[in-house]
């Protein structure tokens, strides 16, 4: 299952992006029973990165699929 959102440009660096992502990773562990999130980022989206970091993922590796190359990040449970 992949963590994603989108916060409105004027909205950044307020750290919405952080609580709207560790909302979905807590929903999709407590209440989903999920047992690993991911999230694929855009290599040059360092804000996304960090996001993913201060809830908890780790970088796992590259990949591309059909919209170009990202950096998967990952938490298990």
């Amino acid at each position: 299952m992949e963590v994603a959102y989108l916060i409105n440009k004027e909205y950044w660096g307020q750290g919405l992006g952080t609580e709207a992502a560790q909302g979905i990773l807590d929903y999709g562990f407590e209440q989903l029973g999920l047992s690993r999130l991911i999230c694929l980022i855009e290599r040059e989206n360092q804000a996304s990165m960090r996001v993913a970091e201060k809830i908890g993922m780790t970088f796992e590796k590259e990949g591309q699929d059909e919209k170009g190359p990202f950096l998967l990040y990952s938490r298990n449970k």
